[in-house]
């Protein structure tokens, strides 16, 4: 319900002193009484809904915020263990390359991103944007998996860093998010910054 509205059904009882209902109030004190007691009840449940509501959306808030930032980290964790795996690619025997090598969609986008409470709460254009990257870290996955039977090294170390490049994506899309959620940017700077990582994804 708007805010606007809440204050106006707020302010509705004052009707009810105006000039013209003078003589209403005179020749009839109880049906009077009896329509400012319901007028109040009223009031008081529209307000009661209203913060409410409120107070609910922020603990969803809370709770998005909290699984945002525990993706980050998890987000953060594939990056460093796909670094290792370019460093040590050298010294992992080709036979183990295939389990060495063995990456993931990331649990973000094979679990967390179908939840009720992200759905919910996340802006569009961040639902959009990891939908792209799901797609993305998806097709990179399988061309790891391609690489590792091919053997070509080369192309797999070109593919890791694109796996890579897709999750510093959703680390910057994850962090956007936040911001927004924590009212720490405003919407306009929200969607810019929202569409030009668009732009990226679509390349």
């Amino acid at each position: 319900m708007p805010l606007w509205l809440v204050v106006a059904i707020c302010f509705s009882p004052i009707i009810l002193f105006l000039g013209w209902t003078n003589k209403f109030r005179e020749k009839n004190p109880d049906i009077f009484a009896y329509i400012l007691s319901l007028l109040g009840t009223f009031v008081g449940v529209v307000v009661g809904l209203y913060f409410n509501n409120l107070a609910s959306l922020k603990d969803k808030q809370n709770r998005t915020i909290k699984v945002y930032q525990a993706s980050r980290v998890e987000m953060e964790w594939l990056i460093n263990r796909a670094k290792t795996l370019d460093i040590l690619s050298d010294s992992v025997p080709v036979k183990k390359h295939q389990q060495f090598y063995n990456l993931e969609l990331p649990p973000f986008y094979s679990q967390t991103l179908r939840s009720e409470l992200i759905s919910e709460i996340s802006h569009p254009l961040s639902l959009e944007k990891f939908n792209l990257i799901r797609e993305n870290l998806l097709f990179d996955v399988e061309l790891l998996r391609q690489d590792n039977k091919l053997k070509n090294k080369a192309k797999l170390e070109e593919d890791l860093a694109e796996y890579r490049t897709q999750l510093n994506y959703s680390i910057n899309a994850i962090n956007l998010e936040i911001k927004r959620l924590n009212q720490e940017i405003t919407n306009d700077d929200f969607e810019n910054q929202s569409q030009v990582l668009l732009k990226k994804l679509m390349q």
